[in-house]
């Protein structure tokens, strides 16, 4: 049974509903991410006066030391940088550009976070993979920047499990890009992402065959939920006992979810089951809702113990 959400609502990666064009530049534009901005130097107000602090010496002398990054459509400050930042003309466009570039008419969604400090967008590159039992994995790219210097512009692997929405994201980039108009770079990129895109999608695929081959019981589930979250000591803080349980139930409904529908426990299920807990409910908690944009930046960051702990003891 697979869920289908609005591409445009969120950063889901599955199939787009009704949408005219997967053009890249044009689901950045109905996802807002299409604005201009501005560079003007810092400085501060010394009595009455605007005062720029300068480069003192050197090929930049007399350039401004530092730079805000002004998104011109609404004002909000987007950054500040030293005055070596590079400047990226044209907003995000750039980003999508490249995109469309090397995969023309892939683009599944475009998430634009908190007032357009971060982008993301996701194409997908090949056909789903069968896993069997009616479970499908999708590989994906998908391509960040930022105006906050929090993210390079990188091009990651993304691979994503149509039953409950995980996104499995790879640790390394598989490419960081410059503004560039380059053909014949943008080529030789183009061969590279798939080619390792590719790999990482089929290496996922053998992982998780092997695991679906491998029984795991509501036992077993247990005891990997113990070693995953240790039960806080009594006199710990209410708090810290409240989150404690509130992880613990988020792993278990998601195991139940998962034998719910797939059948008998194996150890593939058990991951989803933790990856998904990490991903959706507890990375994704924002007092007390669950916020996507938020899932998916600390999934980008490879802010994820659980996920990471959990493959660890289930692959051994």
């Amino acid at each position: 049974m697979l869920e289908t959400f609005d591409s445009f609502g969120g950063h889901h990666f599955l199939e787009k509903e009704r949408v005219d064009s997967m053009n890249a530049l044009v689901v950045m534009e109905d996802a807002g991410a299409l604005f201009d901005v501005s560079y003007p130097p810092s400085g501060y107000n010394n009595h009455g006066d605007y005062e720029v602090p300068v480069v003192g010496r050197g090929k930049n002398e007399g350039v401004p030391l530092h730079k805000y990054v002004i998104r011109e459509d609404t004002g909000d400050v987007l950054g500040l940088h030293s005055h070596s930042y590079a400047e990226h003309t044209g907003g995000y466009s750039f980003l999508g550009e490249i995109a469309e570039m090397m995969f023309p008419s892939t683009t599944t969604s475009c998430t634009l976070f908190g007032a357009g400090e971060k982008v993301a967008l996701t194409q997908d590159i090949v056909a789903p993979l069968d896993l069997g039992n009616n479970d499908w994995i999708q590989p994906q790219i998908c391509w960040i920047s930022s105006f906050n210097g929090t993210w390079k512009t990188s091009a990651y692997s993304l691979t994503q499990r149509l039953f409950c929405q995980n996104q499995l994201i790879g640790e390394v980039p598989l490419i960081g890009v410059k503004h560039t108009r380059n053909h014949d770079r943008l080529l030789a990129m183009r061969v590279a992402v798939l080619a390792q895109a590719v790999e990482r999608a089929e290496t996922l695929k053998r992982m998780a065959l092997t695991l679906k081959d491998q029984e795991f019981t509501d036992a077993a589930f247990n005891g990997l939920t113990a070693q995953l979250l240790p039960a806080p000591d009594p006199d710990a803080h209410g708090k810290t006992v409240a989150s404690y349980e509130r992880k613990l139930f988020s792993c278990w409904e998601r195991w139940r979810r998962e034998r719910a529908e797939f059948g008998p426990g194996n150890r593939w299920m058990a991951f989803n089951a933790v990856q998904g807990a990490e991903q959706h409910d507890i990375n994704g908690a924002v007092r007390g809702r669950r916020n996507r944009d938020r899932a998916l930046e600390k999934a980008i960051e490879n802010k994820t113990p659980l996920t990471d702990k959990a493959l660890a003891l289930l692959t051994v």
